[in-house]
């Protein structure tokens, strides 16, 4: 969205400006008092104004065009970005580990995540939510095996131990915004951010849980077999 979006933004910013161009000609106006209101363009200060839809009929009437304007109503531009824009979190998980079976089980996830201009809530929210599962469940479960001929053993989702949502608690999920200066938009990209910072923040919790037992260190996947051997060799 930073790079689309930014050339999107300028493309249709030329569409507009020559939308205007058509609309003070047509309307017997200055090109100054005219200004692009919801799909209008209109006269400052006044209700006369010709729609998108009649402005793009008249572009593609010569006579109807200021002089030397080209027909058409359509709009080009490129944006190269400055540098890359990065996303910025604080996650925060607790979790509490059965000493008796080595299971893990995430009792709250808090998580608030600078994007940027944030451009749709709803699927910024689902795409931190699966983020932050699928992070999750590196840390507790998921896990490629292979043989020692190198055929894939774990073939399904069940071997594969992907996580159900009954193993999870309510994802709390904020945004900070801080728009980025490096696109129009001030867009920062959020596909990974929710797995990266769920990766370290789970691993943290739990070798912090695992220390007062006085284990040092556990391997990940930390599945409940591996934690139950790390606390009887502690």
């Amino acid at each position: 969205s930073g790079l689309g979006g930014a050339a999107l933004i300028g493309a249709a910013d030329k569409i507009i400006d020559k939308g205007k161009r058509i609309a003070a000609q047509n309307l017997e106006a200055a090109e100054a008092d005219i200004e692009f209101v919801e799909g209008r363009f209109v006269i400052t200060g006044t209700d006369r104004g010709l729609d998108l839809t009649e402005i793009a009929a008249l572009a593609f009437q010569h006579s109807m065009l200021p002089s030397g304007m080209e027909s058409g109503l359509n709009g080009f531009d490129t944006f190269k970005s400055p540098g890359p824009t990065f996303p910025n979190a604080c996650h925060v998980s607790e979790v509490e580990i059965d000493p008796e079976t080595g299971e893990i089980r995430v009792v709250r996830y808090v998580a608030i995540d600078d994007v940027g201009t944030v451009m749709n809530p709803m699927l910024l929210k689902g795409q931190l939510h699966g983020g932050i599962v699928q992070g999750i469940a590196q840390i507790t479960s998921e896990r490629v095996v292979m043989d020692a001929s190198g055929q894939v053993m774990t073939g399904s989702f069940m071997d594969y131990q992907m996580p159900r949502a009954d193993e999870f608690p309510k994802l709390e999920i904020e945004t900070h915004v801080v728009p980025s200066p490096r696109n129009p938009l001030g867009i920062k990209g959020a596909g990974e951010a929710g797995t990266v910072g769920a990766v370290a923040c789970l691993a943290s919790a739990v070798l912090d849980a695992l220390a007062q037992a006085g284990v040092e260190d556990v391997a990940f996947p930390a599945t409940p077999e591996v934690v139950w051997r790390a606390l009887n060799l502690a």
